[in-house]
């Protein structure tokens, strides 16, 4: 279960006054205790008094862009998490904002309850954050990986297509650690937290049907980058970091978000973006049933030096023949 709002203070910005009311009675359901502003002008003021925990923002207000009001919040003391809120043809401005710090992005016409769900999950977040900078880092940081990733399943569930995904991806990335030599502790972590990023990006995008819009596609590959970021600002050692930023490359180069090249991609970023596609195959689409296990070592064979690197691959295939539960 996400934590719930109880207690929270969330400043909600929206000059459509219909729909600032509308999350505000959501959220107020859950406990929040919520302030509003219709423009710029009034959003500024009470940003400065540092008294919230929550901005969630309209990409698009009178006297102030969502964008520009972000980058007031960071600037606070003590900044509050930010989800921004965009409708048709604002997704680049979302996907903008994600880059330079927001939280998370939903899409209008807004579904309440998704709404409130990723509340909860960035305010956890900001609250672990909080305790991790008041504790030993060192320390702190792999429970507190632990915990995020129990936030990351509890998102999982609620979407039909990817509950138990990161749960499945770490189980195959830890029978791949032997084999390919690698710490079999730090790419549990790391696979079971990979997807962090994926808070940000509103469901109706992820499964859209067919190919996703341009400005989706570019909200989907900023992911990687975010849950990076997050994990960084926990405390997370630097190669769990790096495995979740470089997780979606390609060994020919055709990944995203930096278009790294074999070996350039850390080692275990590319055991983990091999345990990630073999447990995506494994599980059902919006668009496809999920794969047998034929289906899903033929893709191994024929992604080999394209998608995954000859070590990878062959190592899937292997666990695959000996234990081909783990592709169910």
């Amino acid at each position: 279960m996400l934590p719930p709002l109880a207690g929270h203070r969330v400043l909600v910005v929206d000059d459509e006054r219909a729909i600032a009311a509308a999350v505000v009675r959501r959220l107020e359901k859950g406990g929040a205790l919520c302030a509003v502003a219709h423009s710029g002008a009034e959003a500024e003021a009470l940003l400065a008094t540092g008294a919230h925990d929550l901005v969630l923002c309209d990409v698009q207000i009178p006297g102030r862009t969502g964008l520009e009001l972000l980058d007031l919040a960071l600037r606070l003391v003590d900044p509050p998490a930010v989800i921004l809120m965009a409708g048709d043809g604002e997704t680049g401005a979302a996907a903008d904002g994600l880059r330079r710090g927001a939280d998370g992005y939903v899409h209008k016409p807004l579904d309440l309850e998704l709404l409130a769900h990723e509340a909860g999950a960035v305010l956890e977040l900001r609250r672990l954050r909080a305790t991790v900078e008041a504790a030993n880092t060192g320390r702190a940081a792999g429970p507190t990986l632990l915990v995020v990733g129990e936030i990351v399943n509890a998102f999982e569930k609620a979407d039909p297509y990817r509950a138990g995904f990161s749960s499945r991806t770490a189980r195959i990335a830890v029978a791949l650690a032997q084999p390919l030599g690698l710490n079999p502790e730090l790419l549990a972590l790391a696979a079971r937290v990979h997807d962090v990023g994926m808070l940000a990006v509103p469901v109706t995008e992820q499964h859209a049907e067919g190919p996703l819009a341009r400005a989706a596609q570019h909200l989907v590959r900023v992911h990687p980058t975010l849950g990076a970021r997050w994990i960084e600002r926990l405390g997370a050692d630097r190669v769990i970091v790096a495995a979740v930023a470089a997780h979606h490359e390609r060994w020919d180069g055709g990944g995203y978000p930096g278009g790294l090249v074999g070996e350039d991609i850390p080692p275990m970023a590319r055991a983990l973006g091999t345990a990630a596609a073999v447990a995506a195959m494994a599980g059902p689409r919006s668009y496809r049933e999920r794969f047998e296990l034929d289906a899903v070592l033929k893709e191994l064979r024929e992604g080999r030096l394209t998608q995954f690197g000859e070590a990878e691959a062959e190592a899937a295939e292997q666990l695959l023949l000996r234990s081909p539960e783990l592709a169910r």
